[in-house]
């Protein structure tokens, strides 16, 4: 259910995605769809459970940080982000999640271009709220 929720999340902006490229062509469109449909199958191999448990995790660590953040304590909440993320990286689930999605990025260069910009900007996780 979520794997659809998220392929709907993704497909949703499509028509704006199309005007912001120059226009895609209907084969364009059409292998775009393959891809996400292709996507959508292989996160249905993703266990459940580890990304609930994954999800837990995420929503407790955002209240950590939001509460070191409030208590003026930037350094630690950076710190606590930062570990968080390696431990992001390390997950099995995401890792495969990550693997289910890189079909996509070929078809949308343009907007992994904005996410590798915004992934390579140096900001403070206590200046994001």
């Amino acid at each position: 259910m979520k794997q659809a929720i998220v392929l709907f999340i993704l497909l949703l902006p499509f028509p704006v995605f199309a005007e912001s490229m120059g226009g895609m062509s209907e084969v364009q469109m059409q292998q775009m769809m393959q891809q996400a449909q292709a996507m959508q199958a292989c996160m249905q191999n993703v266990d459940q459970s580890e990304m609930q448990a994954f999800e837990t995790r995420a929503k407790q660590m955002e209240a950590e940080t939001q509460a070191l953040c409030s208590d003026g304590k930037r350094d630690e909440a950076m710190q606590k982000a930062m570990a968080f993320s390696k431990e992001v990286s390390s997950n099995k689930a995401m890792q495969k999640m990550k693997k289910c999605g890189e079909g996509m990025k070929n078809m949308m260069p343009k907007i992994t271009t904005i996410t590798q910009k915004n992934e390579k900007s140096s900001h403070h996780i206590c200046d994001d709220r």
